[in-house]
């Protein structure tokens, strides 16, 4: 909300190329949740059955998966960005705006693999607190104090639109580094 809110700072035209840039993106994200869901699945599978190798390896096949399809779909977004912002509306800033923040949301997919599959992992393994650590970190050092100090010295909302790659960046280094520690295989689950 408070980044929507940044945002609508700019106007309806911004606003608007935000929503449908987002709308536009969703169908990738929905995929990348699902990664997320079949990660944590396969995670939990092999370190219930006691099998901390498996579950690096599952893990790994699941991060390469999720990188292979999301970058995809990031270049089908990308070369199609135009005639689906024109799909949406047409209003020419509109559309320009929309073409510019699907260029940066297509740069962002294989960051939100990375945060989708191995938040995931954490999570069926147990280290639920890392996933949400890490998510705090990139919206907000990441997004909302960029974007606040990016519209306190007047930049335009193409800067405000790529603050999400540091959000990205942020989160993806962060469960990059947790998933390689290899410290999400030693989490002791309280069964009682």
């Amino acid at each position: 909300l408070a980044f929507f809110a940044i945002v609508a700072q700019y106007g309806t035209v911004a606003f608007a190329s935000y929503g449908i840039g987002v709308t536009l993106v969703a169908f990738s994200i929905v995929i990348g949740f699902g990664f997320g869901i079949a990660t944590a699945t396969l995670a939990g599978q092999q370190l219930g059955a006691g099998d901390k190798e498996a579950a690096m390896k599952a893990v790994s096949r699941s991060l390469r998966m999720a990188l292979a399809a999301m970058v995809f779909l990031s270049i089908v977004l990308a070369l199609a960005a135009e005639p689906l912002a024109r799909f949406m509306i047409d209003d020419e800033e509109v559309v320009q705006l929309t073409v510019i923040f699907i260029y940066l949301l297509a740069l962002a997919q294989p960051m939100m693999a990375v945060e989708f599959a191995l938040g995931g992992a954490l999570r069926g393994a147990g280290d639920t607190r890392f996933p949400l650590v890490a998510t705090f970190c990139g919206i907000i050092l990441g997004r909302l104090i960029p974007a606040l100090i990016f519209l306190a010295i007047g930049l335009s909302i193409v800067w405000i639109y790529a603050v999400m790659l540091i959000d990205y960046a942020i989160k993806a280094v962060m469960l990059l580094h947790r998933y390689r520690s290899r410290k999400w295989l030693e989490v002791k689950i309280d069964t009682h």
